[in-house]
């Protein structure tokens, strides 16, 4: 495979954060929409303003709660990489460009350089909320990061945990790689073009392999 960046999500992917977005999107689909079934998931991969612009457009009391509820959870939040994920991307780092593309805003990657600061220093290019107009599913964020690059959509993995992460990357056109870490394996099968648990043991190398092995 002529593969010459690997682009990666944020929560879910690197960092084992999901599990606090997944409580607090469900208390608030519970206290503003309590007759969608599984609101946490429905947003999941999106950004704070395709939410707000999607669901709360004229709730400008609850976007304002949401708002201040949700920079300080990320002020408390642990930020833990998920199993392998660091010596993986450090992999990565030493063979290709790297990049990290995140729904995520800035004062919450603010929070996150405090915790992690060398995390900057594994990739050549971090795309986040505040570079882009559309958020995923939309392929904004990929083809930025693939243009920052200097490379075709076509020479670049991406590694994505959410149905509306793995829709952006494959709209990019993209190969995809999807991790079982918030999505079920039988969630993601016939979405994302190959399946991982977590990056455990794992190199570049290995999912090149497991690429090849599908053709």
């Amino acid at each position: 495979m002529d593969i010459k960046a690997t682009l990666f999500d944020l929560d879910g992917v690197l960092i084992d954060t999901e599990f606090y977005y997944t409580d607090f999107w469900r208390r608030q689909g519970e206290k503003y929409f309590p007759e969608i079934n599984g609101f946490e998931f429905i947003i999941k991969g999106q950004s704070l303003k395709s939410i707000y612009d999607t669901y709360f457009k004229n709730m400008p009391n609850a976007r304002e709660q949401i708002y201040l509820e949700l920079i300080e959870q990320e002020k408390n939040m642990i930020y833990d990489y998920i199993s392998g994920a660091k010596e993986f991307v450090e992999d990565c780092k030493n063979k290709m460009l790297t990049a990290l593309v995140t729904s995520s805003s800035e004062s919450k990657m603010n929070n996150l350089y405090r915790q992690l600061p060398s995390i900057k220093n594994l990739f050549n290019t971090i795309v986040t909320a505040e570079d882009i107009t559309n958020s995923k599913p939309n392929a904004e964020c990929y083809l930025l990061a693939a243009k920052r690059l200097n490379l075709k959509c076509e020479e670049c993995i991406v590694f994505e945990d959410s149905i509306a992460g793995i829709k952006a990357g494959k709209s990019a056109g993209m190969k995809v790689v999807g991790l079982a870490t918030t999505c079920t394996e039988k969630e993601l099968t016939g979405k994302a073009d190959i399946i991982i648990k977590n990056f455990s043991n794992l190199n570049i190398n290995d999912i090149f392999s497991a690429f090849k092995a599908k053709t």
